[in-house]
């Protein structure tokens, strides 16, 4: 499934209505065809038994869950780290003579305009791209093939080799963060595991039937919220909760009035 549509809205609210019409459904069915009295008599079982498989579900969820946050604050602290090392990138270059320095400013530039008009879309769907690659890879290149002629120019260079460095290591971790968090196999086990906990709670012959619904009901709606909240959180940089790229944005603007400057400057 696309994992913007796991991330929007609109499959938040599909998921609260179809989780709760099915237990709804699956409840009466069940006091539909048991007995309450036949109910009433396993309830001591059954309630051992939903103590055991909950709290077993509730560590898993709760690992699943504490997982997705994880990664979106991660994803988000990274994005800055990278537009931050860029900028660094750009200011320090400006102690470089003027053709060297102007190229670097220019390759920045580039990068900027590359990660917000074509990358942000592709990492919707795990992918990065190959321009941003080259344009970074030609922005290291100038760093590194850059010859001082004065130890100022060195001292420069050496902490252009760091931000370069942070540069590229956070943008391969930012592309590494757009990729799927879990493998199909997890939630078939929390989807399952869900399930299981929901058809638990049709165990239980309530006197009043309406007051068993809104009970099931909760239930369905805690897990659904918990369900949905990984599905947004998972995909940080895709669906309606995501990652924004205000930092390059920040970055962008930044570099094109110093750009102006040197333009017109004599």
């Amino acid at each position: 499934m696309d994992s913007a549509f796991l991330g929007s809205y609109l499959f938040l609210g599909i998921s609260f209505v179809l989780s709760i019409f099915c237990a709804i459904g699956g409840l009466w069915f069940v006091r539909r065809n048991v007995s309450r009295e036949l109910l009433m008599n396993h309830h001591d079982v059954a309630a051992a038994m939903l103590s055991i498989i909950g709290t077993l579900y509730a560590v898993v969820l709760g690992l699943v869950v504490v997982g997705s946050l994880t990664k979106f604050e991660q994803a988000r602290g990274v994005v800055g780290r990278e537009a931050a090392s860029l900028r660094d990138v750009f200011t320090l270059s400006s102690g470089l003579p003027k053709p060297v320095a102007r190229q670097i400013h220019q390759l920045c530039i580039d990068y900027s305009m590359t990660v917000l008009g074509e990358e942000w879309l592709l990492m919707e769907a795990g992918e990065h791209s190959a321009k941003a690659d080259k344009i970074l890879e030609a922005l290291i290149s100038a760093v590194v093939t850059f010859k001082p002629s004065s130890s100022g120019e060195s001292n420069i260079q050496s902490s252009l080799f760091n931000e370069a460095n942070d540069l590229d290591d956070s943008r391969c971790f930012r592309t590494m963060l757009a990729s799927p968090a879990f493998d199909p196999i997890v939630w078939s086990v929390l989807i399952t595991g869900g399930i299981v906990l929901v058809i638990f709670t049709y165990f239980f012959g309530v006197e009043n039937f309406r007051m068993q619904i809104l009970m099931t009901s909760l239930v369905t709606v805690v897990l659904a919220l918990n369900m949905v909240l990984v599905a947004m959180f998972a995909y940080p940089f895709s669906g309606d909760v995501h990652v924004k790229p205000i930092p390059f944005q920040t970055d962008l603007t930044f570099f094109e009035q110093v750009q102006a400057q040197e333009t017109t400057a004599p």
